[in-house]
């Protein structure tokens, strides 16, 4: 399967188990330091739509940098025989700072894994926070809970800061909801 290939499916079952989180888990959101629970529940739910035939696993919480400051993915799909890693899922329940958006583009680069994304699950929101790390930019996409749809907003370059008045800021996010 080809690494293009591989990322759109990965970013399509990643979607398909939102929806799963979103009706069969809404309760997840109300408990109090929620996002062990939020993340293990999607983790059940992208476990349950992987094909078996390769062989995949889905971990929660591997360490694959020890670094204090390294940034580490909460959900792993990868195969463990081939060391073959197609998701690595970040989670949190409020936004990412600036800091951990650029780390997010560093495990990128660093990392063998096809897709790269960090989820922030906004509780206190109608919709969750999707950052997507490519090569040289974020994408960010937001799943509206109600609905149940996935949608982009807008992509920002952590290479070139020319343009930072357009680029996406948590002043900006939160002024716009």
């Amino acid at each position: 399967m080809s690494t293009k290939r591989s990322k759109i499916k990965a970013f399509d079952t990643f979607g398909k188990a939102l929806c799963l989180l979103e009706s069969q888990d809404r309760e997840l959101y109300s408990w109090p330091r929620n996002r062990l629970a939020l993340s293990h529940a999607l983790a059940m739910h992208i476990s349950s739509l992987i094909d078996q035939k390769q062989k995949l696993s889905v971990d929660l919480c591997p360490v694959l940098n020890r670094s204090p400051k390294a940034l580490n993915p909460d959900i792993l799909v990868h195969n463990r025989e081939t060391k073959t890693q197609l998701l690595a899922i970040i989670c949190r329940t409020d936004y990412l700072t600036e800091s951990e958006q650029d780390e997010l583009i560093r495990f990128r680069r660093e990392s063998k894994c096809d897709l790269v994304l960090a989820l922030s699950f906004m509780v206190q929101k109608n919709y969750m926070l999707i950052y997507v790390a490519n090569e040289d930019r974020i994408e960010y996409y937001h799943f509206e809970r109600n609905s149940q749809t996935m949608e982009p907003v807008r992509s920002r370059s952590l290479e070139t800061q020319a343009d930072t008045a357009e680029q996406l800021t948590l002043d900006r996010i939160l002024k716009r909801h």
